[in-house]
């Protein structure tokens, strides 16, 4: 899209004007490209519906599996053995088989599907591949020819080849039945072509008719090829060969005899002293304890740190639409006003968020406790009183009505649907407009 900026003078209810700049004379090209996608498009709001129609099925949404039968081997030297010697009278196996050995060379152990809920951390998925016998394919003539150079193929590196005899049962399973599914390989794909029933297609058709793109036909629609709706899945592992996990071992209450690795329930860790939490991580590669619960910290630390640069981004438009409902002109201002009433408005609400979470107890510990958290509601309502003493004044009216209008100009609504009240500043209280502007 392409536009120009122009001028134009909008009247409020009371006669008074001003003047306004909005994007004018624009030139709208769209361009359709068909590919595929790891999500739906609903194609309503395209410009050509019809001619460019996007079906909603999603017969195989994504979805992760956690594995049941997850087993941890633990051999002598993982320093992991010698902790669970008193809990447990599990049978270890010795290299003289003498069951009175005190220093076993290996544990098993069954890991809780919980503690697999959020994946394995720096573990990265491998695509499966169903091929024959399991046996991966032959390295291509350019593999072979810059084998010098890249010593592994990264698409072996990064796949995991399972017999193709396992897909025996697959056309009579219930996703072949009822949608179609098959196993076409070439990277480990099962696919569902759309297949439309005779009252969508007229429908279609008789839209395309309206919107006049019935008889638009292009070379590639004689091509054949993939269409809107075909649905295609794989699926994914991560299979590490060692991990490093850190919750509380116990017995499986569904299998005898067999020890369980789940996650440790911590009592009174939450903002109230009936809160409860759990500790359960799996890492890949050999980590400390230590290392794995920095790791989880940074983690949310990060997260913490987005969500809060996104809340500072949002701060900047809120701040205004504030200013406008209390008759001040917050974006016409100086850049300090601007910056403080954004930094008011970030402040205000990350620490009513804290309240909510924390709450104002000066027992709350660490970032968000009671402390932290009235310094920054105390500084946020500080800058927002400043930027509303220091900002431009503007006119007056209805707030939610001034709140609309604001957004309406914002998405280039037209002038007549957001009349606003008066554009003329309300000085009755002894106020003087900010920074020597007359309005």
């Amino acid at each position: 899209q392409h536009c120009q900026t122009c001028t134009r003078t909008v009247s409020a209810k009371d006669g008074s004007a001003k003047e306004e700049s909005y994007s004018c004379n624009c030139v709208t090209h769209y361009d359709y490209v068909k590919g595929w996608r790891n999500f739906r498009i609903n194609s309503i709001l395209f410009d050509q519906p019809g001619a460019h129609h996007n079906p909603q099925r999603d017969p195989m949404p994504s979805r992760m599996f956690t594995s049941n039968d997850a087993t941890l081997t633990f051999r002598e030297g993982d320093g992991a053995i010698d902790n669970v010697n008193d809990a447990t009278n599990q049978q270890r196996t010795a290299p003289n088989n003498n069951q009175n050995n005190r220093n076993p060379t290996s544990l098993q152990t069954q890991l809780n599907p919980t503690m697999l809920a959020s994946g394995i951390r720096n573990q990265p998925w491998r695509r499966v591949d169903f091929v024959l016998n399991g046996m991966a394919p032959s390295p291509s003539f350019f593999s072979r020819l810059f084998s010098s150079i890249f010593p592994t193929s990264w698409t072996t590196q990064n796949t995991r080849y399972e017999p193709l005899q396992l897909l025996r049962d697959t056309p009579t399973s219930r996703a072949a039945t009822e949608d179609n599914f098959v196993y076409v390989g070439q990277g480990g794909y099962f696919f569902s072509p759309y297949e439309s029933a005779m009252t969508s297609q007229l429908l279609n058709y008789f839209v395309q008719y309206m919107e006049g793109s019935l008889f638009d036909w292009q070379l590639g629609d004689l091509m054949p090829s993939c269409r809107a709706g075909d649905v295609r899945f794989y699926y994914e592992v991560q299979d590490p060969n060692v991990v490093s996990v850190l919750g509380e071992i116990g017995r499986n209450d569904g299998v005898a005899n067999r020890l369980e690795i789940r996650p440790r329930v911590m009592t009174g860790s939450g903002p109230a002293a009936s809160d409860a939490s759990s500790v359960g991580m799996v890492h890949s590669g050999v980590r400390s304890a230590e290392e794995m619960i920095i790791a989880e910290d940074t983690d949310s630390r990060n997260m913490a740190l987005l969500f809060r640069g996104l809340l500072v981004l949002w701060s900047i438009p809120a701040s205004r639409l504030i200013g406008v409902a209390f008759g001040r002109e917050v974006g016409s201002s100086s850049l300090s006003v601007q910056a403080m009433g954004a930094i008011g408005t970030f402040a205000t609400l990350l620490g009513g968020t804290w309240v909510l979470i924390w709450g104002t107890s000066s027992s709350s510990a660490g970032i968000g406790g009671g402390r932290d958290t009235v310094l920054l509601l105390v500084m946020g309502g500080y800058f927002v009183y400043l930027t509303y003493r220091s900002s431009v004044l503007r006119g007056v009216g209805r707030r939610w009505h001034a709140v609309w209008c604001r957004i309406g100009e914002w998405a280039n609504v037209p002038p007549e649907w957001r009349v606003e009240d008066t554009y003329v500043p309300n000085l009755s209280r002894g106020d003087q407009p900010a920074h020597g502007k007359n309005l």
